[in-house]
């Protein structure tokens, strides 16, 4: 009898770290955006950043006269689609500081011309996905997610050509979203909404393997316990 009650101590007692160890396969902690927050698309990220980006510029460069004319001269840009993202957001935030915008130098002798120029450059501009996986071995799978951008401006006096100000500056935008939104943070027509997918394959193969072999154990010492009782 003694011997048959240590056979069923030591079975409960290998059944405990089982246990333990698929519980601790669940995340409990840290939920990624998507389960319950405010989604923030892609193209809203990039908005953001460049927002940001533009107000650091303006915050530095010397103040211009609110009505004045400024021309937007971009001199350097990282694709046709994503620049627009860049160019709409200058717009707007140089319209909400009083300033008049042109995008094309005045044509004729009579046109008004532009007090300045903004010259920019867009060095880089972009939202990656540096990794896919899950933080656990099961789990929901999770998405890092990454932009940045970089700006180089001058201003220049357009009557003189003189430069009278020269700046930088980059932002960057990090943080974790649930894969299962991805097509709805994704635009279809917008293709640099749409980053590569650079996922781990492995773990679709061990994962199931090893929860499956964790479940075959743990049915194993039941069924082993219950024919001692």
């Amino acid at each position: 009898m003694s011997v048959l009650r240590n056979k069923r101590l030591v079975v409960r007692l290998g059944a405990l770290p089982c246990l333990t160890f698929l519980m601790s396969m669940f995340p409990v902690t840290g939920t990624p955006q998507g389960t319950g927050e405010t989604i923030v698309n892609n193209y809203a990220v990039l908005e953001r950043i460049s927002g940001e980006a533009i107000d650091e510029l303006m915050a530095n460069m010397p103040a211009v006269e609110k009505g004045t004319l400024m021309l937007l001269d971009k001199e350097r840009g990282v694709g046709a689609g994503i620049d627009t993202v860049f160019e709409n957001e200058l717009v707007r935030r140089m319209t909400d500081a009083g300033l008049r915008i042109a995008t094309k130098p005045a044509a004729g002798e009579a046109a008004e011309r532009s007090r300045f120029s903004f010259s920019y450059q867009i060095i880089r501009f972009n939202i990656k996905y540096p990794a896919i996986g899950r933080s656990h071995w099961i789990g929901a799978k999770e998405v890092e997610r990454s932009a940045e951008v970089g700006i180089f401006a001058r201003l220049i006096d357009s009557g003189s050509g003189e430069i009278v100000w020269v700046g930088d500056t980059q932002k960057k935008y990090d943080d974790t979203i649930a894969y299962s939104i991805l097509e709805r943070v994704e635009d279809p027509q917008l293709e640099f909404t749409r980053p590569q997918r650079n996922e781990i394959r492995l773990s679709r193969i061990i994962e199931p393997v090893v929860v499956t072999g964790i479940v075959v154990g743990l049915v194993y010492l039941f069924f082993s316990n219950q024919s001692g009782d």
